[in-house]
């Protein structure tokens, strides 16, 4: 294979990079390095599926599980039930989404309401009931005191529209109007006059209704806080199995902000539904009519799964963005004809097979045609629903294998994959072809106050030599097992830091962390990317995540904004479709001192020490989809200030005077994207000269450089 990154020591100002295009690849970059992955996590930071639209918490008023932190001996986690437990838990929740006060969703919960409901006026009663599909439903008992009922804090869209529907299940034992409302509230969370309302007619058997209403003569900001109300001015008891309120502009209930930042990404394929959550995702749940979908607990996280993001949903929304599927199958506690029903439902001709007829009765009679299948997440640990062994799993591939490609035998099947113990032996043994490989990048680093934060950042950004070695060897692995056209596919990437309190020290405070959501994250990734670019083994990646989970789109009071890591991602993107190119480098180099992740680096590894790694990084194409040439260009090096670099284009400036310089940095290794401040990492666009086939440019400090030649 051809080598082509080589570099040789410099001084630490100045840097001299000179393109080969006499040493070529023999493939060309795909564009699914660049992909991202999705989980349904629902946490104190999560708690609603970020990809919907929908404006209101629990809207299945599902019964509500408090995830317990430890693992069950079959894998997953548990509930706690300790009240006092659960009132710390509630706490984290209103704090982390500023809602008014925890003690009334508290006091709600123990006295029978859904949680994050809440009762409104006087002479309520709540209770559990059953719903349409069997699972938890809402009974409301109301008096003869004035209109009374539930409600909830929520946030509006209203910065784009201020028009709602959606639709509410419900019955009671007498026939019953009922007012859904929308309204301010004071400081103390009390709910004011309504802002919007419609009414509904509540019947002696289960009904859905759909409705629409306006926010009208709002005094508020319009990103405060609101309320909803179910309520009736009668005595009644109600029984409500779901009520949903999504602002007009959703797009197949999807969030159209998210959407469009995808879309405008070009985003290649999208990874779904987990994760830890998939390991106990039952697929059959989430389709057909929205009564009949059952909420269940959330099997990996906090919470619940509501199951109203199903898979016509995801690839409706994958329809809208523009990206292929991906879809990872529950290998855990799911069955090998579960899997085989899912790939015939997507896949299957709605004439000939059962499960394609059924999706066609769900409304969609032509095939999603799905290519892409993993089989399990991380189903090595002892943290996923009915985790196994190495040789448990290498049975579960061949039945879960032989299953799908029974009903669609072209379907590309991904085994979970480890890179770092014996967990790949035995189904490589076994296998005579295996279309792709998967592993996780997830170096869990912790530091504290002692900790250098240069060492941390530097860890980071140099961690792609370590990680090529270790695929090197997963490579040869496959090779000697005969499977030398296996792919490789890291199907979860971000870096996770974390800050422990109680060392001695001042060299670092929780506030100069790097984390995920900062500048540091899209070095991170850049730099692995780019080490993917000049290597046609690992073939794709999925980065975590979307949706306030791990790093890319961030989405607070239902306003989205995007993170370093997804522009990151989008200047990458631009050397899709190029044949990747000989690079050389002069510049100085980088050492670090500590070991990061021992803790986890059994299942993901850890962060070794780095020695003298290059500070700058460069990888180069020619003829990539949108341009004549591109380089991408990283510094790594967090102790060094701002880099000169020369770029000989080697011929492939020639013929323009000038190209287009986009750079991605920030001041400090910290600096992210915020609700208050969503713009302050973003790309800046600037042109370079062409001088005798070389552009003068500076490498910032904390930054990502893309050059075209356009």
């Amino acid at each position: 294979m051809t080598e082509l990154y080589s570099h040789t020591g410099g001084d630490g100002e100045t840097a001299s990079v000179t393109l080969d295009p006499s040493r070529r690849a023999d493939y060309d970059v795909p564009a699914e390095l660049f992909g991202k992955f999705i989980e349904h996590l629902y946490s104190p930071w999560r708690v609603k599926n970020a990809l919907e639209a929908q404006t209101l918490f629990n809207p299945t008023l599902g019964s509500w599980k408090f995830q317990h932190e430890t693992y069950d001996a079959d894998g997953g986690r548990g509930a706690i039930h300790d009240h006092d437990e659960i009132a710390e838990r509630v706490e984290t929740y209103v704090e982390t989404h500023d809602l008014p006060g925890a003690e009334r969703l508290e006091d709600a919960y123990h006295g029978g309401c859904a949680f994050w409901w809440f009762h409104h006026g006087d002479g309520v009663r709540t209770s559990p009931d059953v719903g349409v599909a069997g699972d938890r439903a809402q009974r409301i008992e109301v008096g003869n005191n004035g209109r009374a009922g539930i409600a909830q804090w929520c946030f509006l869209p209203l910065h784009r529209t201020d028009t709602f529907e959606g639709d509410v299940a419900l019955r009671a034992t007498d026939e019953t109007t009922v007012r859904l409302a929308l309204h301010e509230t004071d400081d103390e969370g009390d709910l004011g006059d309504p802002v919007a309302t419609t009414t509904v007619t509540a019947g002696e058997t289960y009904d859905t209704h759909e409705f629409e209403f306006a926010v009208e003569d709002y005094d508020c900001a319009d990103d405060a806080v609101f309320g909803f109300s179910v309520t009736t001015a009668e005595e009644a008891n109600l029984v409500v199995d779901h009520v949903r309120c999504y602002p007009d502009d959703h797009v197949n209930t999807a969030d159209p902000e998210i959407v469009e930042l995808l879309r405008d990404a070009e985003l290649p394929v999208l990874r779904w539904p987990g994760g830890n959550f998939v390991s106990g995702y039952h697929w059959e749940d989430g389709i057909g009519p929205i009564e009949e979908r059952p909420t269940k607990p959330n099997p990996a996280w906090d919470g619940i799964e509501p199951n109203l993001f199903g898979t016509h949903e995801f690839l409706e929304f994958c329809e809208a963005v523009g990206c292929e599927p991906m879809i990872c199958l529950n290998a855990g506690d799911g069955s090998t004809g579960e899997a085989a029903r899912w790939v015939e439902y997507c896949n299957g001709d709605p004439e000939t097979t059962e499960m394609g007829a059924l999706r066609a009765e769900h409304g969609h009679p032509e095939p999603y045609d799905v290519t892409y299948w993993e089989v399990g997440n991380e189903v090595y640990g002892p943290w996923q629903v009915t985790w196994t062994t190495p040789d448990g799993y290498a049975d579960r591939l061949e039945r879960f294998t032989d299953a799908m490609t029974a009903v669609d035998d072209d379907i590309e099947v991904f085994a979970c994959g480890n890179r770092l113990t014996d967990w790949n032996d035995p189904f490589l043994a076994s296998r005579d072809e295996l279309d792709w490989l998967t592993d996780h990048v997830l170096l869990e680093c912790h530091a504290d106050a002692s900790t250098d934060p240069v060492e941390v950042y530097n860890a980071h950004s140099g961690i792609a030599h370590q990680l090529r070695e270790e695929y090197d060897a997963v490579r040869e692995d496959c090779e000697a097992a005969g499977l030398g056209d296996t792919r490789l596919a890291i199907t979860e990437l971000q870096l996770f830091t974390r800050f422990d309190e109680g060392a001695e020290g001042d060299a670092m405070t929780e506030a100069d962390l790097p984390r995920n959501s900062s500048i540091t994250e899209a070095v991170f990734d850049t730099s692995i990317v780019n080490a993917c670019i000049r290597d046609d083994f690992v073939r794709m990646v999925t980065h975590s995540g979307v949706g306030n989970h791990g790093a890319g789109v961030r989405k607070v009071r239902e306003r989205t904004h995007a993170e370093p890591a997804y522009y990151g991602q989008r200047l990458g993107l631009s050397l899709a479709g190029g044949t990747p190119v000989g690079v050389d480098v002069t510049c100085g180099t980088f050492s670090t001192e500590t070991t990061f992740g021992a803790d986890t680096a059994k299942w993901f590894g850890q962060l070794d020490p780095v020695e003298d790694a290059p500070a700058v990084d460069v990888t180069a194409v020619e003829d990539p989809d949108d341009h004549d040439a591109a380089a991408l260009l990283v510094h790594r090096d967090a102790g060094r200030d701002d880099i000169a670099v020369e770029l000989d284009g080697g011929g492939l400036f020639t013929d323009h005077d000038d190209v287009t310089v986009t750079t991605l940095t920030a001041d400090e290794m910290t600096a992210e994207n915020t609700y208050e401040d969503p713009e302050n990492v973003t790309p800046t666009e600037s042109t370079a000269a062409v001088e005798d086939g070389t552009v003068s440019l500076t490498l910032p400090q904390y930054g990502v450089v893309r050059v075209t030649a356009d």
